[in-house]
C-alpha cells in the first residue's frame, strides 16, 4: 500500500515542539545581533515558522514584518511574547510591500525551500524589490560538499524527549527529501520535507540575476571564513545601483 506524507510544519502535534526542539540554534542570536549591527528599522523574516525570531526582534527594538505562508505555524508565531507588535502576513516574499524593510532574512535555511534556479532568482528578486535603499537581505545555506544531510537518517527510531523518530534520506541530484516516521504515544505521523543543496555558483548565480551584491560572506556563526570543510554559507547582500 503506498503510503501518504504529510507537512511537519502543518501538523500542530509535531509543529508545537519545535522551538524546544531547537532551543539552542545559533542563528537567532547572529541574526539578532546583525540587525543591531545594521541599525536596521525594519526587518522582513521570509519563512517566519513559529515567530520567535520576530518576536526576539521586537524586543530587541526593531519592527518586524513576519511572512509565513503556513497556517498551523503562523498560528504558534502569533502565541510568541510580543507577537501582538509583529506585523505578520500569510504568505510568500511576493506579498511583501515594495520598499518595506532595512533587512530581510531567510532564516532557518529557508533559502534551501526553493527547489530549483528559477525560484530561487524569483524569491531574491521579490527581496530585492522589498529593500529599503540601502537595505540588505541576508540568508544562510548548508554547504552541499559536506552532505551534512547524510546525517538525518537513522538505524532505528531515536528519542526526541516528547517521542521517537525515525528519519530516512533520499537523493536526487541537488535535492534531498527526508522522510520522518514519529511515534508520540498511541500516534503516528509520516512527513516529508525537500530541500536544494545548490552549488556554490548557482547561490551566487542566481544573487547576480537577481540585482543583488555579496557585501560579506562567512563560512559559520562564529563568522569565519568560507573554506571546503564550511557546513553554513551565510550571504549579506544588498542591492546593485
Amino acid at each position: 500500500m503506498h503510503e501518504s506524507y504529510g507537512n511537519y510544519y502543518a501538523t500542530h502535534q509535531l509543529a508545537a515542539h519545535y522551538d524546544a526542539d531547537y532551543a539552542c540554534r545559533p542563528d537567532i542570536p547572529f541574526y539578532l545581533a546583525l540587525a543591531q549591527e545594521l541599525q536596521a528599522q525594519v526587518v522582513a523574516d521570509i519563512g517566519a515558522g513559529t515567530g520567535l525570531l520576530c518576536s526576539r526582534l521586537v524586543e530587541q527594538g526593531h519592527q518586524a514584518i513576519g511572512v509565513e505562508p503556513q497556517e498551523t505555524m503562523l498560528a504558534l508565531a502569533k502565541s510568541q511574547p510580543y507577537a501582538s507588535d509583529v506585523t505578520w502576513i500569510q504568505g510568500t516574499a511576493v506579498d511583501l510591500e515594495d520598499a518595506c524593510a532595512n533587512l530581510i532574512l531567510m532564516t532557518g535555511h529557508v533559502a534551501q525551500y526553493f527547489l530549483d534556479q528559477s525560484a530561487w532568482v524569483d524569491v531574491l528578486l521579490q527581496a530585492r524589490r522589498a529593500l529599503r535603499p540601502g537595505g540588505h537581505v541576508a540568508f544562510e545555506i548548508r554547504n552541499a560538499a559536506v552532505e551534512e544531510w547524510r546525517e538525518w537518517a537513522d538505524e532505528a527510531p531515536r528519542d526526541v524527549g516528547w517521542g521517537t523518530v525515525r528519519g530516512e534520506v533520499l537523493q536526487d541530484g541537488d535535492l534531498i527529501t527526508h522522510v520522518d516516521r514519529w511515534n508520540v504515544g498511541d500516534r503516528n505521523w509520516a512527513t516529508s520535507e525537500t530541500l536544494r543543496f545548490p552549488s556554490w555558483d548557482d547561490v551566487i548565480d542566481g544573487i547576480k540575476d537577481a540585482g543583488l551584491h555579496v557585501a560579506l560572506v562567512w563560512g559559520g556563526w562564529d563568522r569565519e571564513g568560507v573554506g571546503p570543510a564550511s557546513r553554513e554559507w551565510i550571504f549579506v547582500l544588498t542591492a546593485t545601483s
